[in-house]
């Protein structure tokens, strides 16, 4: 068994809410991950900057949050590519570790949103867990 610390970013309209997509709120932008043994030993990194489709505009609290520019996304990998290859980096024997309740919710509809199959790769423990690594 493996454990995938998760961490991702994303962005927002610019403009409100009532600008947004309505079932794809957030568009990932970043996707780190950390992944660890049964024994909690780093085992492999993972990171990817995504290129934003729907939300290209940086959201000014995102800009400043994450000091990443709009020129540096429009280098980024498309999310379905980036997401498919961080699954399989994932193997076939994990769990998810998050840093928030919502990440995974987020990956998921991103994934619906950008056609990204095999949603039942993704192995959500009840309730999501949390860690700090030091």
């Amino acid at each position: 068994m493996n454990y995938i610390v998760l961490d991702l970013e994303w962005n927002q309209s610019y403009r409100g809410k009532e600008y947004s997509i309505e079932e794809m709120p957030f568009e990932i932008i970043q996707i780190g991950a950390v992944k660890l043994d049964e024994h909690k030993n780093i085992t492999g990194r993972w990171e990817r900057i995504i290129r934003p489709v729907e939300y290209v505009k940086l959201h000014g609290k995102v800009s400043e949050m994450l000091e990443i520019t709009e020129d540096e996304l429009k280098m980024g990998d498309d999310f379905a590519s980036a997401a498919k290859e961080f699954l399989e980096w994932c193997g076939d024997d994990y769990e998810f570790i998050t840093w928030g309740s919502s990440d995974l919710t987020e990956f998921q509809r991103n994934m619906k949103h950008f056609g990204v199959e095999n949603l039942s790769l993704i192995h959500i423990s009840e309730p999501t867990r949390h860690a700090q690594i030091s």
